[in-house]
């Protein structure tokens, strides 16, 4: 989807196609959203928010499933003192497409 500019920290379900587009075009997104069949599937957002520089990034770490409910297990990675980066403000993020009509829980464990 793209650069988008997300203005703080998001976790967000997007269950209808319209929802997802009128996110993305709030965010700045510059190409028509994904097709996705949500009769079976359901997006999940994470983002960290605005950054200072291109060496952040949203990880996931493990997606499980119980008892109707999808366990989404995320951290935000940042640059080490040995990385090149680039100085500019990044709104790193990740999309995740899982089972539709299934609860979500995102634990965010940090850095």
């Amino acid at each position: 989807m793209g650069p988008l500019t997300i203005s703080g920290s998001e976790r967000r379900l997007f269950r209808d196609r319209g929802q997802l587009a009128r996110y993305l075009r709030s965010a700045g997104a510059r190409s028509r959203p994904p097709a996705i069949d949500f009769s079976n599937r359901q997006l999940l957002l994470v983002s960290a928010g605005p950054r200072s520089s291109s060496g952040y990034a949203v990880d996931v770490l493990s997606v499980t499933e119980k008892d109707d409910q999808i366990t989404v297990k995320v951290r935000e990675r940042s640059q080490t003192l040995a990385e090149r980066v680039i100085p500019h403000v990044t709104y790193p993020y990740r999309f995740l497409s899982l089972p539709a009509g299934e609860d979500v829980y995102v634990d965010w464990i940090g850095r």
